[in-house]
């Protein structure tokens, strides 16, 4: 059974292959998608350009500090915040504090 945890709170950030990202939820569906179904990205307005998204903010953003850009995770299994820790969700509030701050562009940005 699905929470609102599970599907509306970000799991991981899913570089696409035009640079863009998509926010995704536990079940690897973009935030609010509660289906089972496959869902195509790309067809959906769920991709994002983020300024300011390099190696160090994905470190800060990463549960693993990772600063790989292909999927940074915000967190895994072993640290669920949805577990009740409350250390787990302070580590969490603190790394969407950091993805909070990125600016989304706009297509017509330039950048």
């Amino acid at each position: 059974m699905d929470t609102i945890f599970r599907t509306h709170l970000p799991y991981c950030l899913d570089l696409q292959p035009d640079g863009s990202y998509v926010a995704l939820n536990r079940n690897y569906k973009p935030l609010g998608f509660g289906t089972k179904d496959w869902v195509r990205y790309e067809e959906l307005p769920v991709l994002h350009s983020l300024k300011g998204l390099g190696p160090a903010t994905a470190a800060k953003i990463s549960c693993h500090t990772s600063t790989d850009l292909t999927r940074i995770y915000l967190y895994h299994d072993g640290c669920n915040p949805a577990n009740g820790m409350a250390c787990d969700w302070n580590d969490y509030m603190r790394r969407l504090e950091y993805l909070s701050r990125l600016s989304i562009l706009d297509a017509d940005d330039g950048d």
